[in-house]
């Protein structure tokens, strides 16, 4: 309840952050005696239904957690045949967004098979729930995903494992993002995305510069924005980052098309994402991360696949702070310095007359 206080009074719901999401652990280690998940009576005391009201008075949604298994990750009761139930308590408690966990499944089609019951039972009960999956994460040790029917049950979906804080774990979910991308990439679209997990900025594993990468390329990605942090205890550095509506726009821009790795040299990776309007998101990351920050000339002809800037574009750069650098033409180069793990967000606007 405090964290919807914040999201509302603080600037969060204005930027378009929307929906406040419960994790794992809280249920009730029992289903009632009609079969149907409850909550914690310590931890929730006045029930999930409440709190739904009180996040939906601040103008906000709630997000909240089940299992397609026999038990969630952390032993809690699972939806393994109590599909259509479950699907039906969370409407009633007017639940906005549900994230289905993959734990205790024994098979891979058992798996499969409730994630696409879940998803059916969801739109029967007639409410508009967002839900996002974990089913190519756990179907990758198997066989790899069909990320096209994946696509028809999901509205955004877990690959790769959970997000720590910590600059590991944010390079090693990039690392599995860019090795996949000839997979992930052209599914993603309006209605369905990749989801590289949670946003850890504002925490304290990252450094200033790695929780600008983090920012900028999950903008890159059209990731979910969720974070995961504590908005009693946040910095106002962290806080401007996340409500930076210039990387925002880039993160939900129209054209709903995901960015990819163009190139990688010499430790410095390349990313570019189209943009509606004919413009592009470019960003340039330094992984070295010893020495100080790092030049990079990079031809503005071999941005968005050459067309970007001919016959000239005009270039801002977003991040680590907003700077106007003006018109390039299609046959010159941009230098410019990237410190150690950070990254340097460019858009890309179109001069086409």
């Amino acid at each position: 309840m405090q964290m919807a206080d914040l999201m509302d009074s603080d600037g969060w719901k204005k930027v378009g952050y929307e929906y406040l999401c419960i994790d794992d652990c809280w249920m009730a280690a029992e289903r009632d005696s009609k079969g149907r998940l409850q909550a914690d009576p310590i931890r929730f005391p006045s029930g999930i239904r409440h709190l739904a009201n009180y996040v939906h008075s601040k103008g906000l949604k709630l997000g909240i957690y089940a299992d397609v298994g026999k038990k969630t990750c952390a032993g809690y009761p699972g939806s393994f045949g109590y599909y259509d139930i479950d699907a039906k308590t969370f409407a009633s408690w007017g639940v906005d967004l549900l994230k289905f966990d993959g734990c205790y499944c024994d098979s891979v089609e058992q798996l499969a098979d409730g994630y696409k019951y879940m998803s059916l039972a969801l739109n029967k009960t007639g409410r508009s729930i967002v839900y996002s999956c974990e089913w190519p994460l756990y179907m990758w040790p198997f066989r790899k995903p069909n990320y096209t029917e994946i696509r028809e049950y999901c509205n955004h979906w877990r690959n790769s494992g959970d997000v720590y804080d910590s600059w590991q774990s944010v390079k090693s979910i990039l690392d599995w993002t860019s090795s996949n991308q000839k997979t992930i990439v052209s599914v993603a679209g309006p209605g369905g995305w990749n989801d590289p997990d949670m946003l850890v900025i504002g925490n304290f594993g990252l450094s200033w510069d790695q929780q600008i990468t983090q920012m900028a390329l999950w903008a890159i990605m059209a990731a979910p924005l969720l974070m995961s942090n504590d908005l009693r205890h946040i910095s106002p550095q962290a806080k401007a980052l996340l409500q930076n509506k210039d990387v925002i726009a880039i993160n939900q821009d129209s054209l709903g098309k995901q960015g990819y790795l163009l190139r990688k040299e010499d430790n410095i990776e390349v990313w570019e994402r189209p943009l509606s309007n004919l413009a592009w998101a470019v960003a340039m990351v330094n992984l070295q991360e010893i020495g100080g920050p790092r030049s990079y000339t990079i031809n503005i002809a071999s941005l968005g696949q050459g067309v970007a800037c001919n016959p000239a574009c005009h270039i801002t750069k977003l991040l680590p702070v907003k700077k106007k650098l003006g018109c390039y033409e299609w046959t010159s180069r941009l230098k410019t310095r990237i410190n150690p793990t950070g990254t340097v967000l460019l858009q890309l606007v179109s001069q086409t007359t």
